[in-house]
């Protein structure tokens, strides 16, 4: 059984997303300034529509239309990026800075995603069903042992907790392997994703970490250096903690869309060096387990 490497895994990932930031720039900029343009309007139509839900104005659900026509579009220039980076991460950089990549290959590797994530949500229900067959016999237990209910709730926690492992189970071997399969194989990919990965997940694990914890902290450290941490008042009541939330959601989010001159370029450059980190990484691991050469050919060059 092939084993990821992770340390030469995160090692190739960082070396090539700083090494070649400029041909993966030149690889997604154009659907990436797309979809940042979608996105500032979308986070526009966010702040009216949790506005109104803050109010409880019955316009409240009219409102949530706009927003369903512009997440598909943020979804595609998402994916045309995608594509763009895993096929530079591959070692075939676009020719020209004009590419947007609204091509076969996009639409299959977005087609690969939405086939997992089926399968992903068909595994969730089911867990979800056999998750309600349990509590509905921990509830019946309880009735019959009142005293049982420390025991009891220690058994639910676990459960939950046990639900979320193995749906993370699941993503990441569907999911982390999938985008050079699809590229280079030119075939969705799914069922090779998850045979690949078989064996691997705590190495994925590992990496998937490693990629993303730097870029979220940064996103995060951002956000509230703008907007301030929510205040919730202590021993709050449910009701008051998620209002508070909701205003402190709002408040975020219209700073974000009225500093959009700070806050688009910082969403422009983190998303580039994720898409960077992420797909050399994926590409690394892809070629690790298949006995291909484990660097894209741009990579050291």
């Amino acid at each position: 059984m092939k084993k990821i490497p992770v340390g030469a895994t995160i090692a190739h990932a960082y070396r090539f997303a700083f090494g070649h930031a400029l041909e993966m720039f030149k690889a997604i900029w154009l659907p990436l300034l797309a979809q940042l343009a979608v996105g500032l309007l979308l986070t526009r139509r966010m702040v009216v529509f949790m506005t109104a839900m803050q109010a409880h104005d019955p316009s409240a659900v009219s409102l949530f239309g706009p927003l369903l026509l512009l997440i598909p579009l943020v979804l595609i220039f998402f994916f045309a990026q995608f594509t763009a980076a895993t096929e530079t991460a591959l070692g075939r950089p676009p020719q020209t800075w004009f590419a947007f990549h609204f091509d076969k290959p996009m639409w299959r590797l977005l087609g690969g995603h939405l086939f997992a994530a089926l399968a992903l949500a068909a595994a969730a229900l089911i867990m979800m069903l056999v998750l309600l067959v349990l509590s509905t016999g921990l509830d019946i237990v309880l009735k019959a042992s009142p005293g049982a209910r420390p025991a009891l709730a220690i058994v639910a926690g676990l459960l939950l907790a046990a639900y979320f492992c193995v749906l993370a189970l699941l993503s990441l071997r569907f999911l982390f392997l999938l985008a050079p399969i699809n590229v280079a194989e030119q075939r969705l990919g799914v069922r090779q994703a998850w045979e690949l990965s078989f064996g691997n997940f705590w190495r994925i694990l590992l990496v998937v970490i490693a990629i993303t914890l730097p870029i979220a902290l940064i996103n995060y450290a951002y956000v509230y250096a703008l907007a301030g941490l929510p205040s919730i008042p202590q021993g709050a009541s449910k009701d008051v903690r998620e209002a508070t939330e909701l205003a402190w959601r709002i408040k975020e989010l219209n700073i974000v869309a009225d500093r959009w001159y700070l806050t688009l370029p910082l969403t422009g450059v983190l998303m580039l060096f994720q898409f960077g980190l992420a797909c050399a990484a994926q590409v690394f691991a892809w070629r690790a387990l298949t006995e291909k050469d484990a660097s894209a050919p741009i990579a050291d060059g």
